[in-house]
């Protein structure tokens, strides 16, 4: 907004911007990440629109990624080499060790078609040719162009993916419950479900379609902490005019006349806008911060 030539005020309710991408002292001189706390899904358009590396953000790569202990001495261990994770499944399934490769492929099919779409917006199949139709007609074209080129095969493979359980698709490809395992962890990571929850073969391919310095499918750590990209977004946005006030908690959104005409902060200090956006969520916007006057029953 502020490229656009627009005057913006940030409110911040808390001592620092960055709401769960934060690095904070947990114990007087140790600081860390403390919600979000590994880098793959910031879209490399992001970090380019908004000069991200050149405001000091550096991210590492992630050298390993799931480790499962089987026993004393052996285990499995994605994220490194693929041939040598191959060498370890071997050992407790011959038949999954050479389903492993084809896994592997199927999944970044699949991501890349999710790659495709990240940028799209969604097209709306309700508004037809009414507000906004053109454009929207345009977004549908362009989805199902991605689709068109998608094999009758990699179709299925996103429906079960989107659909399914972690579980059932795992079962489809391994019979080695260690094996099984090792993947379905994927499936459970910051998601409040089990591997037989509906829904839950789509986290699997959440962990592939991100990607780091350019690579496919890694994971990295942002030298600094998850803090370190919301303050380099922090230096963008203040280069371009954005004024920033933390430790600003709104009390009231100013409504007159059917519009939002601005806020109040719980210290009693007015600020009046053209426009107001908010990013608090709707019951916290709706039923507290806007008087219930203004809103149909």
């Amino acid at each position: 907004m502020a490229k656009a030539g627009l005057k913006v005020l940030l409110l911040e309710r808390r001592s620092v911007v960055g709401g769960t991408a934060v690095t904070e002292e947990f114990f007087p001189g140790f600081r860390n990440s403390t919600a979000s706390y590994t880098v793959s899904l910031l879209n490399p358009k992001i970090i380019k629109d908004l000069n991200l590396h050149h405001h000091g953000l550096k991210i590492v790569e992630r050298k390993a990624g799931n480790f499962l202990p089987i026993n004393a001495k052996d285990y499995l261990l994605t994220g490194r080499n693929n041939k040598e994770l191959i060498e370890q499944i071997s050992k407790f399934s011959q038949h999954d060790a050479e389903m492993a490769p084809k896994f592997f492929t199927m999944l970044e099919q699949c991501a890349d078609v999710l790659r495709d779409l990240s940028l799209q917006t969604p097209p709306n199949l309700q508004i037809g040719l009414r507000q906004g139709g053109i454009r929207n007609i345009g977004n549908l074209i362009k989805c199902g162009l991605i689709g068109k080129k998608m094999s009758f095969e990699q179709r299925n493979n996103i429906l079960d993916l989107f659909c399914k359980s972690a579980a059932e698709v795992l079962d489809q490809w391994f019979e080695s419950d260690i094996v099984k395992a090792l993947f379905a962890f994927d499936s459970v990571v910051g998601n409040f479900g089990s591997p037989y929850s509906m829904g839950s073969a789509y986290v699997l391919l959440h962990h592939v379609f991100g990607e780091v310095n350019g690579k496919k499918g890694i994971w990295g750590h942002a030298v600094g902490g998850m803090g370190a990209i919301t303050q380099a977004m922090l230096k963008e946005a203040q280069h371009h005019g954005v004024t920033v006030i933390t430790d600003a908690a709104v009390k009231r959104v100013i409504v007159n006349h059917d519009a939002a005409e601005g806020v109040i902060l719980e210290n009693d200090t007015p600020y009046q806008g053209r426009a107001i956006v908010a990013n608090v969520g709707p019951k916290l916007l709706y039923l507290q911060l806007i008087d219930s006057e203004h809103l149909d029953p």
